[in-house]
């Protein structure tokens, strides 16, 4: 995925910089009244690999594949667990139990926040991956 940055101040070797980021269909266009559309910016900082200046305009890279199973990795692992936690609650759980719904219900929460813990440690195993890098100064 390639992004357009521009550097706002460069400081001990990192480029602290603006970027645009796209919206929901690429861009915001004067017809569209939704809000998903439109252009965000955000600050971010990079290592200054090329030695770009303030001002400079730079294309960041990040790997593609990394950011879609990112997104499968931060939204699909945690449904599937309270899925299953539920589907798990109703069949251990007797039904003549007085507040099965609240128990099944807390078993599912337990497994979002299990599952948040397993995918920290995974994310820090993963970290280099996820950077930014400059590819070139425009």
């Amino acid at each position: 995925m390639i992004q357009i940055g521009h550097i706002l101040s460069v400081k001990n070797g990192l480029a602290y910089m603006e970027v645009n980021r796209k919206g929901a269909c690429g861009s915001a266009c004067a017809v569209c009244e939704s809000t998903a559309c439109e252009s965000k910016s955000e600050f971010i900082t990079v290592p200054n690999e090329l030695n770009a200046e303030e001002g400079d305009r730079v294309e960041l890279f990040v790997n593609d594949h990394f950011v879609l199973h990112s997104i499968y990795k931060v939204y699909g692992i945690p449904l599937i667990a309270f899925l299953l936690a539920i589907g798990l609650g109703q069949l251990i759980l007797p039904d003549a139990m007085a507040r099965k719904d609240l128990y099944i219900f807390i078993f599912g929460a337990l497994s979002l926040v299990i599952s948040y813990f397993i995918l920290r440690s995974v994310d820090k195993k993963h970290a280099d991956q996820a950077k930014l890098k400059m590819v070139r100064i425009l």
